[in-house]
């Protein structure tokens, strides 16, 4: 007697203990180190080679292959089945998809987490507008169809107008801006409107008080909540982001609520990255953070192929600076991949800096390459390096609570760990 998983079901083992991906549904099922040594026996070999069918010692592990069969995850079969042939998923090729264009690093804020350093003193601008003009041509060539306008503050870039006709002209089909919107007047909206762009702004309260002493200029609350107003009143799509920190670390339901009373959409805050002036453990909230990671997980075929050869944020995407350099994305400062003032962004795109970090997989990753749940888990390269202590690139998340050697899920103050409920081990596989 043989028994084999379903082709849609893929065995991903990790140090301790394994998982089985079910593509059809999209479940990642947890199972213990009994569990994988006896699915991985199965599938070269009969049962009866190692189990006796017949034995009350062997009975859980019979017990254990009847549980997966009746959640449809494998099959019993008297002959050896033909392996059959995989469907490969088809390869999605290295290609740019979004682009930040990062005009300059000037702003009328000075907010006290900025990752880019950004400020009124700010003089770091070093591309001349000819060359962004052609680099939105080039981004667009080259298969970007995304594109947003960041800074410092953008709309203190003299000519943004200019840009955004530029990549309206090339077809981008979305094209934003994301500004603190303390400059934003009724010409700016209609100009927004014609030509059909997003706005991003970001609010750290609902008060001034608090809202100014994160951007470190008093009035900006009152003028970006008036920006706002306007956006709304026109139909502009816009989004708010919010970055929490110690200074504002009471405002999250604040936030939220005001964000619901405006009817944009409600999601919850991120916490300060540890870019820039935001690399200061003195700003980190102790009272909030973001869900840690942890089961239940899920994926689909796609996105299960995908984790095996690209980065699940960072592919596709590239940010360039004020000062010309090309970077994987906006918070990993320090992973320069070229400069378009001394290279064709072509050449950017198809170097090996670039590739690389588009190529990061959680197999290269420390701690993650040895997890059962590697091609299920999101991850943020960028705020893993910066919370390491030696900012190494490929160091593993803060966020995650589970030790693949140990295959224990340790218990946070902040979100206490629950028992995964697609763990399939029960007790008799330990």
């Amino acid at each position: 007697m043989y028994y084999r998983l379903h082709n849609y079901c893929k065995l991903v083992e990790g140090a301790k203990r394994g998982a089985i991906y079910n593509l059809q549904t999209g479940k990642v099922h947890s199972i213990n180190q009994g569990g994988l040594g006896l699915l991985t026996a199965c599938h070269s070999q009969q049962l009866e080679n190692f189990l006796v069918l017949e034995s009350p010692q062997d009975k859980p592990f019979l017990d254990f292959l009847h549980h997966l069969t009746e959640l449809g995850l494998g099959s019993f079969f008297l002959n050896e089945p033909s392996e059959p042939k995989e469907k490969d998923q088809p390869i999605e090729p290295l290609q740019l998809e979004f682009v930040w264009l990062e005009l300059t690093s000037s702003c009328n804020n000075q907010c006290l987490h900025c990752y880019a350093t950004s400020g009124p003193s700010c003089s770091l601008d070093l591309i001349p507008h000819e060359r962004w003009l052609s680099l939105i041509t080039e981004a667009h060539s080259a298969g970007a169809t995304a594109i947003q306008l960041i800074g410092g503050e953008p709309l203190l870039y003299p000519h943004w107008r200019e840009l955004i006709e530029k990549a309206h002209q090339e077809k981008f089909s979305f094209i934003e801006i994301f500004t603190n919107s303390t400059l934003i007047d009724d010409a700016d909206v209609a100009f927004f409107k014609r030509f059909n762009v997003n706005i991003a702004t970001t609010i750290y309260a609902d008060n001034a008080a608090t809202h100014d002493a994160v951007t470190l200029n008093k009035g900006s609350y009152v003028k970006t909540m008036a920006a706002i107003d306007k956006l709304l009143a026109a139909g502009i799509q816009l989004r708010i982001a919010s970055i929490i920190m110690k200074t504002n670390e009471l405002e999250v339901q604040n936030i939220m609520n005001l964000c619901e009373r405006l009817g944009v959409e409600v999601t919850p805050p991120d916490v300060v990255r540890p870019t820039g002036r935001g690399d200061d453990n003195a700003l980190l909230p102790t009272q909030y953070a973001k869900q840690p990671i942890k089961p239940p997980f899920y994926t689909d075929p796609f996105s299960f192929s995908n984790a095996q050869r690209q980065h699940n944020c960072l592919n596709g995407k590239i940010a360039i600076t004020a000062a010309g350099d090309v970077i994987p994305c906006i918070f990993a400062r320090n992973q320069v991949c070229g400069n378009i003032l001394k290279s064709p962004l072509v050449d950017v795109l198809n170097g090996q800096k670039l590739k690389a970090c588009w190529q990061t997989t959680k197999d290269q990753i420390e701690k993650c390459k040895d997890c059962e749940y590697r091609y299920a888990c999101t991850d943020c390269r960028p705020l893993a390096q910066g919370s390491d202590p030696t900012k190494r690139w490929l160091a593993c998340s803060v966020d995650c609570l589970y030790n693949p050697y140990t295959g224990i899920w340790k218990d946070d103050h902040r979100c206490p760990t629950k028992e995964n409920p697609n763990d399939l081990s029960g007790n008799t596989l330990k």
